[in-house]
Parts: structure tokens; sequence; C-alpha cells
């Protein structure tokens, strides 16, 4: 391979990590939503336009947070296990050395093609903790979705037709 398609290979995987990590904080949130919002809300429920409102500006607010701050509002809750409140804490410290040291740590490596390896090698290990983090919680989340009455294929649906109206050109869900 080239150096330059090299280089390239390392931007792609870091991004995909990046992706990843932000795939779990998306996680985290909707966690909360199912934890905080609709634990305090449904039992309110009065209008369609107010849970309308109450829910856009929860998620807006909980989409404003760090992920350190997701995290531990959902400990602070009570919301998971020991086992996965470690694997988050985990998933952040990694989350973060990606976003904010990661280039700094391996400038020298970035120099080699030996060292790149390296870098991709640990990328890749990051989008494996990322998504055994998810693998954790997705359960979750599918088990309180069933709760409210919301089932798997109901959000298969809402799913094909968000991809459908971002007239998406890859493969569909």
């Amino acid at each position: 391979m080239d150096k330059s398609e090299h280089c390239k290979e390392v931007y792609a995987h870091h991004g995909l990590a990046m992706y990843r990590a932000q795939c779990v904080e998306q996680s985290i949130v909707q966690l909360l939503i199912y934890f905080d919002f609709f634990a305090k809300k449904v039992p309110l429920l009065k209008s369609v336009e107010q849970w309308k409102q109450d829910f856009d500006n929860f998620d807006q607010v909980m989409s404003a947070k760090t992920m350190g701050q997701l995290v531990k509002k959902l400990v602070d809750l009570g919301a998971v296990d020991p086992t996965i409140e470690t694997l988050l804490r985990e998933g952040l410290k990694a989350r973060n050395y990606l976003a904010h040291r990661f280039f700094v740590d391996h400038a020298l490596n970035f120099l080699s093609e030996e060292g790149r390896n390296k870098m991709i090698v640990e990328a890749e290990e990051n989008c494996k903790l990322f998504n055994e983090i998810e693998e954790m919680l997705n359960p979750i989340t599918h088990a309180l979705s069933e709760k409210y009455g919301i089932t798997q294929e109901q959000l298969k649906e809402i799913e094909q037709m968000l991809f459908k109206k971002a007239g998406g050109d890859l493969d569909p869900p």
C-alpha cells in the first residue's frame, strides 16, 4: 500500500472508532430516555403536543451533555449493574483518549508504516470495546422499549421510514 493510502487508513480507522463511541453515547441517551424521561413523564401524560415538546427538550439537554455526564447520570439513576458501569467507564476513557490524545501520543508512530499499523490496531481495539458496550446496552433498551409498548417491529418500521426520508443510498437497515 502506498504511504498516502496508509495514512488515510489510519484516519479511517480512527474515524470509525469515534463513530462507534458516538453510537455508545446515543445508546446511553436512549437508556436515559427510558430510565429518566419515560419514568417521570408517562404517569403525567396529558397531551401529545406537550409530550413531544418535553421529549424534544429532554433529548436536546441530554445530547448537549458530555459522555462522562451521561454515564454519571445513568449510574446515579441505578440503571446499570457494576459490570456495565465498569465497561462504560472504560469506554469513556477510550473515547476521551481517541478525541484528545490519540494523534498527539502517536505523532512519531504516524511517521512509519509500523507505527501507523500500531495506530490502526489500537483504533480497531477501541471499536471492539464500543461494540461490546453496545451489545450489553441494546438488550436493556429493547426490553424497555417493549415495556413501554414499542415493539421491535415498530422500531424497524421507523428506521426504514427515516432511511427512505433521508434518501439513503446504502443498504437499507
